[in-house]
């Protein structure tokens, strides 16, 4: 395909704000305060990812036969939830900014197309002050039919007044990409909302208007510095990290000789320790060069290490703040034990 390009359409969760994991948060909240069971990661990465919270309600086995007013419920109370984690969490992204203000100098139109409801949206780009940026934005409200029907995506495109074919999307998810492919415009796929640059975008762009691209295309291979990372912790559901995934993280681990950490112990998080160089104590054993570890959820152990050291650690899922260390034990820790090698 090869055309001028005009204006440019942003998703929002996943691409402009890393909010999946709120969203996830939230609605499980509502629905354990209404006495209903979680939607478990797997099936929210394979079935509802990207779908609106109304769709999701629909087919969760629990709530799919309730009345429209009890859905309305949920969904509020769920919106109340996400309301105060995006107060506490969401902050400015300088790499956005730059971006958006970019690709606004250039002239470039630019809106934003969510599943999310109206306020989410408009909250979320409050937040992040990107609003200045958006010549508009549409929410779930503003269509009969959601992601992955593209009535979002043509109805953006008509209000931009251009044509499809000039128009590039960023999208995120399966849902999300086969509404915008079923639009007419050009799609560029996005891992993690730090594939959302300037020089992506604008490399992009010219190969589209070269013809040098397929209608889907993917965003160029991403680099990242170790040290840019928190704690070594480069892969996993939080931010900085070269690839965003609720399925698992994982860093790489250095250590000075007599580095101690207590007795600690993850509840849901299975975590797998590879000592790449040095020795290490853990749970009385001493461990070296080659020796992998397994921790499965319940299992906790105490960690000190003899010598400089190196290590690359695993686990899954990801989840934020599933460390417990020896102070809990008179909690509700009761029932945890140390592993044995």
């Amino acid at each position: 395909m090869k055309a001028k390009i005009k204006a440019i359409i942003f998703d929002m969760d996943g691409v402009l704000v890393d909010a999946k994991e709120w969203h996830y948060e939230s609605l499980n909240s509502a629905l354990s305060h209404f006495g209903f069971s979680p939607i478990s990661r797997k099936d929210h990465l394979e079935v509802y990812d990207g779908l609106p919270t109304k769709e999701k309600l629909k087919i969760h086995p629990h709530t799919m036969n309730l009345d429209e007013e009890f859905l309305g419920n949920i969904n509020k109370l769920k919106q109340e939830f996400l309301a105060k984690i995006v107060e506490n969490k969401c902050t400015p992204s300088l790499l956005h900014h730059r971006t958006l203000q970019e690709l606004k100098k250039e002239g470039y139109k630019l809106a934003v197309c969510s599943n999310a409801i109206r306020p989410s949206v408009e909250l979320l780009l409050s937040k992040t002050n990107l609003l200045p940026y958006i010549d508009f934005f549409l929410s779930n409200q503003d269509v009969v039919y959601p992601k992955p029907h593209p009535e979002i995506y043509l109805k953006a495109i008509k209000k931009l007044g251009v044509r499809s074919e000039a128009v590039l999307i960023c999208e995120d998810n399966i849902k999300g990409i086969t509404a915008a492919k079923e639009s007419g415009s050009n799609v560029l796929e996005i891992g993690t909302i730090y594939d959302v640059t300037y020089e992506n975008i604008k490399h992009t762009v010219l190969k589209i208007e070269k013809g040098e691209a397929a209608q889907v295309s993917k965003a160029p291979v991403r680099t990242a510095k170790l040290s840019e990372m928190i704690g070594g912790w480069f892969v996993g559901n939080f931010s900085p990290s070269i690839l965003t995934s609720e399925i698992f993280e994982v860093a790489v681990k250095t250590y000075k000789a007599g580095d101690y950490e207590g007795w600690h112990v993850h509840r849901v998080s299975s975590e797998i320790t590879v000592i790449l160089e040095g020795q290490a104590e853990m749970d009385g054993k001493i461990l070296g060069d080659g020796d992998i570890i397994l921790l499965e959820p319940g299992y906790g152990t105490s960690f000190r290490a003899l010598t400089d050291l190196k290590t690359v650690v695993v686990k899954t899922p990801s989840i934020a703040n599933d460390k417990y260390f020896e102070r809990d034990k008179d909690t509700n820790l009761s029932r945890y034990k140390n592993i044995n090698f």
